[in-house]
């Protein structure tokens, strides 16, 4: 803060310059020499000429010679010269201080000074930050204080590059906050220093994923599989990789792979039994059976779309400008959206058709799913991970063996 301010007097006093010297140039006499001063000259030098002829014996009357040298003196004195000088050397005063004051408003309210206040401010707690996040765990810490870690830690970043370990620190609080382009470049600088690719190629390769390179993180997950077929976490990716393209076999043959390394009955090892119970489910389901004419009924317009109507309830606050996500998903399945239709300014009560042009993955169709559920969300974020600021509801479990309603509601009641 102190350079900047140091700056800003600097081109202050510049600008004053530039102001204030066409002024003072104009107030300085021409020659150096005032009038007055001019006109005394001419006098004395006119008095050495009357003594010289004077002595030669040229001079007529001395004395009528003098009285008109004095006359034509007086005559040319200028009568209010010094008052006008005196008030010239301030004129430039106002001018300064309007200048002044004018830089200073216009920063004060157009400039950026609160947010470098913050900066340094984050900065200046970045041992406080890391000790409270990293080494005790508060559970007292709030997401400004993560977001405050996360500038102070960029910042030293920017002076100490070479540090891999804190690339990746960094990499991973972006990927929590969803800026997964940041996540991606933070992540790659932090792999090209490593001196352990495989330390930094799993949450670099999640990076990836979430900007839409599926591609490469495959790729890097595969090379450290090759060297490494125990990491569990780089399992798990690929297994969540699959499960999004909806190759259950595949997520199946990942989770299966991870059992043994896992301790039996542990919170992982049950989770990933349930998520297991779940690609088995989905296999047998692929292509279910529809008895009776009321299923058929319902199977063919689920194939048309479920009609929803969206209300908001009493209290929730709308931003100024919001988007509405509306979405399904396995009631009892993964939260990963089935298909999803995204509104900008929506006036509610809205109503709309969710069909298979709205599903996630190519091919896919409602009409698969047994059952499913429908969720509205409403954010000032054109990102349905941006949880901040958001309200959500959702729809009673949708039974596709049974007739479709009329109308499915949907209420968006709580904060999330």
């Amino acid at each position: 803060m102190t350079g900047l301010v140091m700056v800003a007097l600097l081109l202050i006093v510049l600008c004053a310059l530039a102001l204030c010297l066409p002024l003072w140039r104009a107030n300085l006499p021409q020659g150096g020499l005032t009038r007055s001063e001019l006109n005394r000259r001419l006098y004395q030098r006119r008095l050495v000429e009357i003594e010289q002829e004077r002595e030669v014996g040229v001079l007529g009357d001395e004395q009528e010679t003098l009285v008109e040298l004095q006359r034509s003196l007086l005559d040319d004195v200028p009568g209010a010269e010094t008052p006008a000088s005196a008030g010239a050397r301030w004129v430039w005063l106002p001018g300064v201080l309007a200048l002044v004051v004018i830089s200073v408003g216009l920063y004060w309210h157009l400039g950026g000074w609160r947010e470098v206040m913050a900066w340094q401010s984050a900065s200046s707690r970045l041992s406080e930050l890391s000790n409270r996040i990293l080494v005790e765990r508060d559970s007292q810490v709030t997401e400004q204080d993560l977001q405050d870690f996360t500038l102070a830690l960029r910042t030293r970043l920017q002076s100490d590059g070479q540090d891999y370990r804190g690339w990746l620190l960094l990499g991973r609080l972006l990927l929590d906050s969803n800026d997964g382009e940041s996540a991606e470049q933070a992540l790659e600088r932090a792999y090209r220093l490593s001196p352990d690719p495989d330390l930094v190629a799993v949450p670099y390769a999640q990076a990836l994923m979430t900007n839409g390179d599926e591609a490469r993180a495959r790729e890097l997950l595969g090379k450290v599989l090759a060297r490494n077929p125990s990491n569990l976490e780089a399992r798990s990716l690929t297994a969540f990789m699959a499960l999004q393209k909806e190759d259950y076999q595949g997520a199946l043959a990942e989770w299966q792979s991870m059992l043994p390394l896992l301790e039996a009955g542990s919170a992982r090892y049950q989770m990933i039994e349930r998520s297991m119970n779940y690609a088995r489910q989905q296999l047998a389901e692929r292509a279910p059976v529809v008895h009776g004419a009321s299923a058929g009924q319902s199977a063919a317009s689920a194939a048309s779309g479920f009609p929803l109507t969206v209300t908001l309830s009493e209290g929730v606050t709308l931003p100024e400008h919001s988007y509405l996500f509306v979405y399904a998903v396995e009631p009892d399945g993964p939260p990963m959206p089935i298909a999803v239709q995204r509104i900008e300014s929506p006036r509610f009560p809205v109503s709309l058709r969710l069909t298979d042009a709205d599903a996630m993955m190519e091919g896919g169709k409602l009409a698969d799913h047994p059952k499913l559920q429908f969720r509205a969300r409403i954010s000032a974020s054109g990102n349905v991970m941006d949880r901040s600021g958001a309200w959500e509801g959702a729809s009673q479990p949708v039974d596709l063996q049974a007739p479709m309603p009329v109308s499915i509601d949907i209420r968006i009641d709580h904060p999330l």
